[in-house]
C-alpha cells in the first residue's frame, strides 16, 4: 500500500518535471555556434572568460547562450540598472533641487554671504550655474562680503577618496557622488606643441584660484604615450583664499602636435568657490572671502530654487555618455527619505527589479550604481531579463533612446563605423581593466531585432585583444540573412 502510494507520488513528481522543462526554456544548456566558437579560438579567447546571449525580441529560443549563469563584473553596464530602476521609482519628471539663502538681507544689495543648499543635482553645468548668478544678480544683490556657505548635507552616503579605484585621483570617472557639484570639477585643457619647441597648456576655462605650473619637457613618440609619460599632481598651497596648483611634469611625445585632456580636483568645494567668484566678478558683482560647509539656519528661506533638466533628460546624459557622477548621485537619490546611502539605495533596487521580473538572485550585488566596482557582480540571464523589461515599460522609449549608437554617439560614436554595424547597434558599454561589457539591442540586416548580453572578464594583463573578437562577433549577429 505504500510503496503503491510513493510510486504513484514519484510519477506524479516525475509528469511535473518533465511539463515543467517543455514549457519553459531551459536557458542553463550551452549554445555557442562553431562560428563564434572558432572565432574565439582565433583570438585566443578562453571561452570560460566570457558569457554571450543573443535572442531574438519576441522569442524565448535563444541563438547563443554561453555562460550566461555565472556572476560576473559588468562594469557600466550596471548603470543600466540604475536608470532602469530610477525611472521606474522616481518617474520622468523627477528633478533634484538646489537652494539658495542669505545670511541677512538682501534689500540693499549688499550681504555677508550666500548659502547653496545642495540638493543632489549631478548636471550643474557651468553655464547653469552663469543662469543661477545672473538671477541672484537680477534681486539686486551686489556685493559679497564673507564668501559662501555650502550645506554638503543631502546625501548621507560616505565619501570615499577619488584615489580609492585605482589610486588615479584627478581622473573624472573617479568623481564621487556630492549634493552640491559644479562641472563634475572638470578641468578641459589642450596642450600643444609649437614649432619652436615649446610646449603649452591652454585650459578652456580655468576656476578663480586654480593654475597650472607647466614642468613638461619634450621626449620621444607619439600622442599614444601621453598617459604613460606625463603625470599630474594637484598641490594646496596654503594662503587665503588658498590656491590649487595642477604641476603638469614629465616628457611630452615630441611627435604629438596637440593632445586634449580633462581633470577633476578632489575639492569640490573649492572649484564651486572658483567658478562662482568667477561668474560673479563677470556679471560686474564684488566678491570678497571663500568658501566653507554650515547648516542653514531653520528659522529662514530661500531666496531662490533651481531646478535641475527632469529626470528623462538627465538619464538620456547619464547612459548615453557613461556618466559616472550622474549615475552614482542617482542611485543614491532612490531613497526619497533622509538615508540617502548605499544600502537603502540597494533594497529599493532590489525591490524595483523583482517587481518588474527581473530574475535577480541573493548574489546579486551592486555597489554604486555606477559601475566603477569590482565588487559589483550580476548574472547575464539577470542583465537579459532587465532589456525584456525595459522594453515592456512605460519608460521604455526615454531608456532606449538613451543607449549610445554605433557610430554615431555616446560611447560608441567612435566605434563601429563600417557599413555594416553604423547604427545597427544600441548597447550600453562597460571597461574595467580585464573587463569588457556591452548589453542592448541590435537589429540584423534581416531587419530582426536581437536582445544581445556581452561580458568579459579575465585577468587585466591578458595576452589577447578583445575588441577584435567583439566585433567580429557583432559582425555575425548583424549578418544574420
Amino acid at each position: 500500500m505504500l510503496s503503491s502510494f510513493i510510486n504513484k507520488n514519484t510519477s506524479l513528481l516525475l509528469l511535473f518535471f518533465i511539463c515543467f522543462f517543455v514549457t519553459f526554456p531551459v536557458y542553463g544548456k550551452r549554445i555557442l555556434p562553431e562560428e563564434i566558437e572558432l572565432l574565439a579560438n582565433k583570438h585566443n579567447i578562453p571561452i570560460d572568460s566570457i558569457s554571450i546571449i543573443l535572442q531574438p525580441l519576441n522569442s524565448d529560443t535563444r541563438l547563443i547562450n554561453l555562460n550566461a549563469q555565472i556572476h560576473r563584473t559588468p562594469a557600466s553596464v550596471a548603470k543600466l540598472f540604475t536608470a532602469f530602476v530610477a525611472m521606474d521609482h522616481l518617474g520622468p519628471d523627477y528633478h533634484w533641487t538646489t537652494e539658495v539663502f542669505s545670511t541677512d538681507n538682501i534689500n540693499d544689495g549688499v550681504v555677508d554671504s550666500l548659502i547653496f543648499k545642495g540638493g543632489g543635482d549631478p548636471y550643474i553645468t557651468i553655464e547653469r550655474l552663469d543662469t543661477m548668478v545672473l538671477a541672484l544678480r537680477n534681486l539686486g544683490i551686489t556685493t559679497i562680503n564673507d564668501g559662501l556657505i555650502v550645506e554638503q548635507s543631502f546625501f548621507k552616503q560616505y565619501q570615499a577618496s577619488t584615489a580609492d579605484f585605482d589610486n588615479d585621483p584627478l581622473r573624472p570617472y573617479n568623481i564621487m557622488h556630492t549634493s552640491l557639484l559644479i562641472n563634475s570639477n572638470t578641468i578641459d585643457f589642450k596642450i600643444k606643441k609649437y614649432s619652436n619647441n615649446t610646449i603649452k597648456i591652454l585650459p578652456d576655462f580655468l576656476p578663480y584660484g586654480v593654475f597650472f605650473r607647466n614642468e613638461l619637457e619634450l621626449g620621444s613618440g607619439s600622442c599614444g604615450q601621453f598617459r604613460d609619460n606625463v603625470q599630474f599632481t594637484q598641490i594646496v598651497e596654503e594662503q587665503y583664499p588658498p590656491n590649487i596648483v595642477l604641476l603638469v611634469d614629465g616628457y611630452y611625445p615630441r611627435n604629438c602636435f596637440e593632445f586634449e585632456h580633462d581633470l577633476s580636483l578632489t575639492d569640490a568645494n573649492h572649484y564651486f568657490f572658483g567658478v562662482f567668484k568667477n561668474l560673479w566678478l563677470k556679471s560686474g558683482g564684488s566678491f570678497n572671502g571663500y568658501i566653507r560647509e554650515g547648516k542653514v539656519p531653520l528659522s529662514i528661506k530661500p531666496i531662490m530654487t533651481f531646478d535641475s533638466p527632469s529626470l528623462d533628460k538627465i538619464i538620456i546624459e547619464g547612459v548615453k555618455e557613461s556618466d559616472n557622477l550622474i549615475a552614482r548621485n542617482l542611485f543614491l537619490s532612490l531613497n526619497q527619505s533622509s538615508d540617502k546611502n548605499y544600502r537603502a539605495s540597494r533594497r529599493i533596487m532590489r525591490k524595483v527589479l523583482n517587481s518588474n521580473d527581473v530574475s535577480i538572485t541573493y548574489n546579486t550585488f551592486f555597489e554604486n550604481g555606477s559601475g566603477l566596482s569590482r565588487k559589483t557582480k550580476v548574472k547575464p540571464e539577470t542583465i537579459l531579463s532587465l532589456l525584456i523589461a525595459i522594453k515592456q515599460h512605460p519608460s521604455s522609449d526615454i531608456i532606449m533612446r538613451s543607449l549610445p549608437i554605433s557610430g554615431v554617439d555616446g560611447t560608441l560614436e567612435n566605434q563601429y563605423k563600417t557599413d555594416l554595424l553604423r547604427r545597427r547597434l544600441k548597447l550600453k558599454t562597460g571597461t574595467l581593466d580585464g573587463v569588457s561589457g556591452l548589453a542592448g539591442f541590435i537589429t540584423g540586416v534581416s531587419g530582426r531585432d536581437y536582445a544581445f548580453v556581452f561580458l568579459h572578464n579575465d585577468i587585466p594583463d591578458h595576452p589577447y585583444k578583445i575588441s577584435s573578437f567583439r566585433e567580429g562577433l557583432l559582425s555575425w549577429v548583424v549578418n544574420d540573412i
